[in-house]
Formats: structure tokens, sequence, C-alpha cells
């Protein structure tokens, strides 16, 4: 482990480096200055969208799912017996594994969501990538991020051409909300809570990709110019944060990204990167000498390392014959890396609650969606321990992390029936 230990400082990759009180502060700073104006890191959103009343009951809207991995459509409407889903479709969502352009991505919405158009009310579309959010909440696409190409998607409105298409089908005109998976997932998370036990929502998607939302009042959004104290859903979109340390396997793998440059945090934080990292780091380990001859020849032989199996590894669970100190160098230099990942998130959650000033009396909700945090064995438990200690001790702050099946789905029906 000494020789783990050492590579990692070597190459800037430990986790402390990631120290906990000057990262928080410092993206905080950057979220007040997104509250002021546009800016390309921590952009704060405002998505035009409330979420403090009940949703409505008996009532059914289409909604869509474009995530970073799978595509959904589905019925969805919410009961006095619970939330009712009908007719779910799930398809590869378009571009995640060859390209494609976005007029055909949103002929492949339209077909898929036609079917639900009659009996649906209003149409919920939930888009999981970067997006200015219009005030009659339509959404203008910035740019696509998680390695997903869509040709032609940049400054695109999202409800309006997928209308069009939809009435070019013959259907019937309906409204439609649109809003990125954050959003979704706070909405989610809490439509059957009790939310007067809550202090403040939070909501956290950390799964192919990585975003945080929280609600603010207008009048905190000096952008909007707004007098008004209602509270409004904020997209942070704080994947695009770039002032975390990198070391210097983060640029090996970024120089070789179609988005180099962009997108930093997220591609320090969200699983869609976490195997691939893990992967340069060993195989420079392994070309440094941390290896014994065997071990080495294994991992440069390696191709490619999803994210599920780095995390097997690196719970103990390894390939056969890699035992030893071999077997503690790999397990430790994945944990630093999922290590580090869970910091960074914590300083964003804790930034958030600086911002809002909530969890001094009641908790605040962190409702959170993703593989990451739901599947996870080396993530969760790192991320629980640094908001217990700095959120919880230091700063005193109340929070419960908040998970529901199909959050997204169920947030963006909400959006689109309270909306």
């Amino acid at each position: 482990m000494i020789k783990a230990a050492e590579f990692m400082v070597r190459h800037g990759m430990n986790a402390d480096r990631v120290e906990l009180d000057a990262c928080t502060k410092a993206i905080f700073a950057r979220m007040q200055s997104g509250l002021e104006a546009y800016q390309d890191t921590v952009p704060m959103i405002p998505t035009y969208l409330r979420g403090e009343k009940q949703v409505p009951a008996g009532r059914k809207t289409a909604v869509i799912d474009a995530g970073g991995t799978n595509f959904r459509t589905a019925l969805v409407s919410f009961t006095e017996d619970g939330v009712v889903t009908e007719n779910m479709q799930k398809h590869e969502m378009p571009g995640s594994k060859e390209p494609t352009d976005w007029q055909s991505f949103i002929d492949h919405t339209a077909e898929c969501v036609l079917p639900l158009m009659t009996e649906a009310e209003t149409v919920g579309f939930c888009f999981s990538y970067p997006a200015t959010v219009t005030p009659d909440k339509d959404s203008r696409v910035i740019n696509l991020t998680k390695q997903v190409e869509i040709h032609g998607a940049e400054g695109k409105l999202l409800g309006a051409d997928l209308m069009a298409a939809l009435k070019r089908m013959g259907a019937e005109e309906k409204p439609i909300v649109t809003l990125n998976d954050t959003p979704a997932t706070l909405l989610g998370g809490t439509a059957l809570a009790d939310k007067t036990g809550y202090d403040g929502l939070i909501g956290l998607v950390a799964g192919t990709g990585l975003n945080t939302c929280c609600m603010l009042p207008e009048n905190r959004i000096a952008k909007l110019g707004s007098d008004s104290s209602e509270k409004m859903l904020i997209n942070l979109e704080t994947g695009s944060y770039c002032g975390y340390p990198r070391g210097d396997f983060d640029e090996e793998m970024d120089e070789g990204l179609p988005d180099k440059g962009t997108y930093l945090a997220e591609k320090l934080c969200a699983g869609r990167y976490f195997g691939p990292l893990c992967l340069h780091t060993l195989k420079a380990a392994a070309r440094e000498g941390v290896f014994s001859a065997k071990t080495r020849e294994f991992i440069l032989g390696l191709e490619s390392l999803a994210t599920n199996t780095a995390d097997k590894w690196g719970s103990g669970r390894l390939p056969k014959g890699i035992v030893g100190e071999d077997a503690v160098n790999m397990v430790y230099i994945i944990n630093e890396i999922f290590d580090r990942g869970a910091r960074s998130i914590t300083c964003t959650l804790c930034a958030i609650l600086m911002l809002t000033g909530d969890g001094r009396e009641k908790p605040v909700c962190i409702a959170a969606d993703g593989s990451l945090f739901n599947k996870s064995k080396l993530f969760r438990p790192f991320l629980e321990e640094y908001m217990a200690v700095y959120a919880g001790e230091i700063m005193g702050r109340r929070f419960e992390f908040v998970t529901v099946e199909e959050a997204t789905l169920l947030g963006t029906a909400a959006a689109a029936l309270l909306n």
C-alpha cells in the first residue's frame, strides 16, 4: 500500500487533495456568482418550476425520460392508493451508442409518446443534459454530455420541436413541461412525502452523470430581477464546475474525450467515468512498478474497465490471481478514486446547504437517484461518512437521504401536473 499511496500523491490523484472546507467554500462562491449572471461553471439555471404543493390526483400525464443510458416513456397518474404507471416502454438512449441527429431524436421521441397522447392531459419531458429553461417551461439545449452524440441539438427547443412532430403525426396539441433529471429526482423523491417534516429540498443525481438542484426564493436569483419570495427550483448543473483538484490521469482521460475541458466535476464524480479513470490510473501504476510482473501484464492487457467492475474490485472481489501486496495496492488505488468523488459531491451538497441556510432545525430532504448512489458498494458509504462529519458535525446541519423507485419518471409527471 505504501507504493500505491506514494504513487497517488506523486500524480495528484490522492483523495485528500479535495479538502472539504476549502472546496465547499470555493464552489459556494461559484453558486453565488451563478445567481447573479449566467456562467459556464455552475450556471444556476432557473427552471420556473414549483414543487411545494400536493400533486393533483387522478390526472394522467405522458412522461418522457431521456437519460444518460436509457430512454423511457410511460403514462403516469397519482391516486389515493399511490402512483400508477402504465404502458412503460424502454429503449437505448439515442446517440449513446452511435451518433444521431436532432430531427431523428425528436421523431423517435414523438413516435414513442404518440400512443399515450389520447389519454394524457399533459406531457412531461425530462432531458438529462444542459439546457436553459424559458418562462413557458420549454428548454433550449446548451450541449450534450455523458458522451451522447445528437448532432444539431445545440440551441433547439425541446417542447416546441416535439409538439411540432406530434402534430405532424396527428396528435392534439397539449401542454408540455420540460425539465432536467435532477429537478425531476427532487420532485419524484418528495411527490408523496409530507414536506412539512423538512426544512428544505435538494435533488442529487449520481449515476451515469452528476448534477444537483435546490429551491430558492425568486428574489435570491438576481439575474431574474424578481421581487417574489415564492420558491423556484434551480438546476445548478454542478457537473460543469472546474475547481476541484485534478491529477495527471484526469487530464490523460479527458484528453481522449470529444468534450475535452468541459464538465470536469462530472468526470471526477460520475459513473460514466469512474471505470475509465481507474483504468488509466491502474495502467500507469503498473508501468511504474507498483504491481508484480504478473499483475502488471494483466492490467496492461485490459482494453476497458466498467465502473461496476472497478467498484467490485475496490470492494475486494478481485480477479483470480491478484493477491497479497498487489491486491492491497489495487484496492487502495480504486478506493482513492471513489473516495475523491464522494468528497467532491459532499462539498457540492454542503455548499447548497450554505446557500439555502436550510437544515438547522428540521432536516433537509436530499432526494437522491442514480446507479452510482444506489448500486455502488464503495461510493455511498464514503458520501454518508463525509456528510455526517462536515454537514452534520462541523456545519451543524441536519439532512436525510431519500430514495424512491422511478424517481425521475414520478418527478417528471409531478412537474407536468403541478406546473
